[in-house]
């Protein structure tokens, strides 16, 4: 036992993945309670509404801070013993940010009643949703912000505190407005987290960080030559904040034209599902990977890097998914109604889609570390497209199944590439 905890405390990875594991037992739990709450309160028909609003607020997410999120943490690792770089990257970073998100907001703002139609497309208007949207999008450029710099500077335990208390109090505003207002309170508090995540980032950095204060960090200040490389870094993030949402929703509104609302419903339930589980992958790789990576940018670190990854959490992570493969019946039962019987069978293919797409990921933040623009769009490029066009045939021949074993397909084939990009550093000396 001595010598597992000594193996433990030696083990970065581990730490942080312990750490990590609350953060992500407690999104479980929560996540759970929240599906049966939903199951109950809205149903199939109104978590395929809810899934194209959280796509769509994603990818606006992402352009509203110019997807910079992976560049200010890679930098903030570069220049965290060294000031003036780390506070003209920053003050660069929160003028444009905040500029672009005022103009989102604003036109958001404007365009809320056609994008009620469009997006959501229901008798009742929803357009109070999107001008709730637009006011509450400057509040997330404050807050990616304060986590870049909280994951840049390796301060994990903060970084997954700040994150834990976000859950609770998001949860409980959410529970609230769901039972007050059932489709309209889960939709509002979609768009609202934003103001909670700000306040509590903030108001937890001044707590924990007396010694260094935000305001002297996020300070107005234009630089060029700083704004430059960071572009490509947001050249990546808002290729995906575009191309993701848009291959989601086109394939949310194809399922439910050949297969019904309630398959879309199903899917979209099973990517919440996913999304709690994969969430404890994707942190650490945030958290973990990409500080290692963008300290050293040669071939061998990202080999060891990898391969470290892959031999403490991958067993773990296969062990996990075997587990909720063979609770998938009692999971289903114990959180929905009835109605979502049919998610039963799209389980393993669901499952061994995201166990590829987690060995992918770790692959493919070579190019995040980099600031490879090219390679990264061609990754993604063939990931989205594969998915959306196998998707097409796939539930005209499959039926309820074909949206998941596209999604297998797709990374499948996203792996291929990723191999065929990255052979000169993953199979060769330098």
């Amino acid at each position: 036992m001595r010598n597992l905890m000594r193996r433990f405390n030696r083990n970065l990875l581990l730490k942080v993945a312990g750490y990590n594991s609350v953060n992500i037992l407690l999104r479980i739990g929560i996540g759970g309670i929240m599906s049966w709450i939903l199951a109950r309160m809205i149903g199939p028909n109104g978590m395929a509404v809810m899934g194209n609003l959280r796509n769509f607020f994603q990818g606006l997410q992402s352009f509203s801070v110019l997807g910079l999120e992976n560049g200010l943490v890679s930098y903030a690792t570069q220049y965290k013993e060294d000031q003036k770089p780390l506070l003209e990257t920053y003050g660069t970073a929160w003028i444009a940010s905040l500029s672009i998100t005022l103009l989102l907001s604003v036109a958001v703002f404007l365009t809320a009643g056609w994008l009620d139609a469009y997006l959501i497309g229901l008798s009742t208007s929803y357009a109070f949703v999107f001008q709730a949207m637009a006011v509450a999008m400057p509040f997330y450029v404050l807050f990616v912000l304060i986590t870049s710099l909280l994951q840049g500077f390796e301060w994990y335990k903060q970084f997954i505190t700040i994150n834990i208390i976000i859950n609770l109090v998001i949860f409980a505003v959410s529970v609230i407005l769901i039972y007050a207002y059932a489709l309209s309170g889960a939709l509002i508090s979609i768009v609202i987290a934003p103001i909670f995540q700000c306040g509590v980032g903030a108001m937890l950095w001044n707590r924990n960080r007396p010694d260094i204060k935000l305001r002297s960090i996020l300070v107005f200040g234009y630089h060029s030559e700083r704004l430059r490389p960071l572009l490509s870094y947001s050249a990546m993030a808002l290729a995906s904040a575009v191309l993701i949402p848009i291959t989601y929703i086109a394939i949310r509104q194809d399922v439910r034209a050949v297969l019904g609302d309630v398959i879309a419903g199903d899917w979209e339930m099973l990517q919440r599902i996913s999304g709690y589980y994969m969430l404890f992958v994707t942190t650490l790789i945030s958290l973990y990977v990409l500080p290692q990576l963008s300290k050293d940018f040669s071939s061998r670190v990202y080999r060891s890097t990898v391969t470290h990854f892959y031999k403490t959490i991958l067993p773990l992570v296969a062990l996990g998914l075997v587990a909720i493969y063979l609770s998938r019946e009692l999971i289903v039962s114990f959180l929905f109604t009835e109605e979502f019987v049919d998610m039963i069978p799209m389980f393993k293919w669901q499952l061994a889609g995201d166990f590829i797409k987690i060995i992918t990921t770790v692959l493919a933040f070579r190019f995040i570390a980099i600031n490879d623009l090219k390679r990264y769009l061609i990754a993604e490029v063939v990931s989205l497209s594969t998915f959306y066009i196998a998707n097409y045939f796939m539930i005209r021949y499959y039926g309820n199944n074909g949206t998941v074993i596209a999604y297998l397909v797709s990374y499948l084939c996203y792996g291929i590439a990723l191999l065929l990009l990255l052979r000169k550093e993953l199979f060769k000396n330098s």
